[in-house]
């Protein structure tokens, strides 16, 4: 919630924001770049962070510093001053993607990990939501993030609370199995030959390092990096230039703010109820449902419809979005490995943020030149290349992949079977007892 909070309402407040700092519309890319930059940078560094300080303390310090940024986002005023703020929003947006999704995707399941990202779509939902209120009571865009950042703090709060309990479940080690680096895959150098020969711990936090040259010559990591590429240019380019959009088509500013709201909103719901299907499910199967809903979207979108069917468009789009993200989150233990799975995930960060530097100021420059009215045809070109990428990935890791998903099916047979065998252990009990009792 922390993480989706400050996340959206960015591009749902632009339109007024532009207007009162006296900026073009296009400069909203110029925001992007640098927030992403932060990103970049501390997603990199995350893993070796995350190592000295553990996740509960590096997510909590890293939404306070959000908390902060937050606070200087609302008394801003000038576009320079906000530039500045930018960069510690990003550091502290970047350092809680990293460790949580790595968290995730050790110490939770499937689901959960999905549901996990529902709650990012609580916070990405009330974002917008909490722009229209402030715009209704009088306080502008302004008053929004001190909302949010008020938010933050109770969250950060919440966090430090809850530290123990972090520590707890870190301590008892992850739930995928911990799959041997490659020795082609590495550099033969003595000091990497060592740290690769040492035994894996179930710790996810202290295993063996290796820096991010040496991983992203493992298969498949360097299609990773642009899976997330493109997944990000579709989804950062639909939260930042959804709100123009519809306004563009005629909707008023509160208005727009409302429908981005819905849209995260069917992010929200589409996450949770991707969290069953989960259950059934494996992740990539999920993926390609997931794309199939927003192909179906931006196809809809590009055709000339009424304005009040629009918004309902937009909510597909949001609901095409739902399981993608978590379930290639959740399935890179799976395909990298648990000891691989810090620095793979901060690598496949790395590229959603370069494509949140490049794709989306790209989409301003050709809007500021041409129409804000080609986005959908833009979103239609990122769903066809994340496609491409994912069934490459796909085709190079399907080996671990297959046999990951085998071990986790014969786990859930194991524990229908003994949650079966228990109910009839409990019914024996429970009918000798009914004996004596008329005894």
């Amino acid at each position: 919630m922390g993480l989706g909070l400050p996340d959206t309402i960015l591009g749902a407040a632009w339109p007024l924001m532009h207007l009162d700092l006296k900026t073009p519309i296009s400069a909203a890319g110029i925001l992007s770049i640098i927030a992403s930059l932060g990103t970049i940078v501390s997603s990199l560094c995350t893993p070796k962070v995350l190592r000295v300080l553990g996740t509960g303390k590096l997510v909590a310090y890293s939404i306070a510093l959000t908390a902060i940024a937050s606070i200087g986002y609302g008394f801003a005023d000038s576009f320079n001053i906000l530039c500045l703020w930018a960069i510690p929003m990003g550091i502290g947006a970047g350092a809680v993607d990293v460790a949580m999704n790595n968290f995730a995707a050790i110490y939770l399941e499937s689901k959960h990990t999905n549901w996990l990202h529902a709650s990012w779509g609580i916070g990405a939902t009330l974002g917008p939501s909490l722009l229209s209120f402030s715009i209704l009571t009088g306080s502008g865009w302004r008053g929004s993030y001190e909302y949010v950042a008020i938010t933050l703090a109770a969250i950060f709060v919440l966090i430090l609370i809850s530290l123990p309990l972090w520590k707890k479940k870190e301590a008892r080690g992850g739930l995928s199995e911990n799959v041997t680096i490659p020795a082609s895959s590495i550099s033969t150098a003595p000091e990497n030959a060592q740290k690769n020969a040492a035994p894996s711990d179930n710790n996810a936090n202290n295993a063996p390092h290796i820096s991010i040259r040496e991983a992203l010559r493992v298969p498949g990591m360097k299609l990773s990096f642009l899976t997330f590429f493109f997944y990000s240019a579709l989804e950062i380019s639909t939260s930042l230039w959804c709100g123009t959009y519809l306004i563009a088509c005629g909707f008023k500013p509160e208005i727009g703010a409302f429908i981005v709201s819905l849209m995260f909103a069917s992010v929200m719901i589409g996450r949770i109820a991707s969290g069953f299907f989960a259950i059934k499910f494996t992740d990539h199967r999920l993926i390609y449902a997931g794309i199939a809903i927003v192909s179906v979207g931006c196809l809809i979108l590009s055709i000339p419809l009424p304005l009040n069917l629009q918004p309902a468009c937009i909510c597909l789009l949001g609901l095409g979005c739902a399981p993608v993200y978590p379930s290639l989150i959740h399935a890179t233990p799976a395909r990298f490995g648990e000891s691989l799975s810090s620095q793979a995930i901060s690598i496949q960060l790395a590229g959603s943020y370069v494509g949140s530097i490049l794709m989306p100021p790209a989409f301003g420059l050709v809007a500021a030149k041409f129409t804000v009215h080609l986005w959908p045809i833009s979103l239609s070109i990122f769903v066809g290349l994340l496609l491409l990428c994912v069934c490459l990935l796909d085709y190079v890791t399907h080996k671990k992949l297959n046999k990951s998903y085998a071990r986790e099916r014969v786990i859930d047979i194991l524990h229908t079977v003994s949650m079966e065998t228990l109910k009839r252990e409990r019914r024996i009990q429970r009918r000798l007892r009914n004996r004596q009792k008329k005894r």
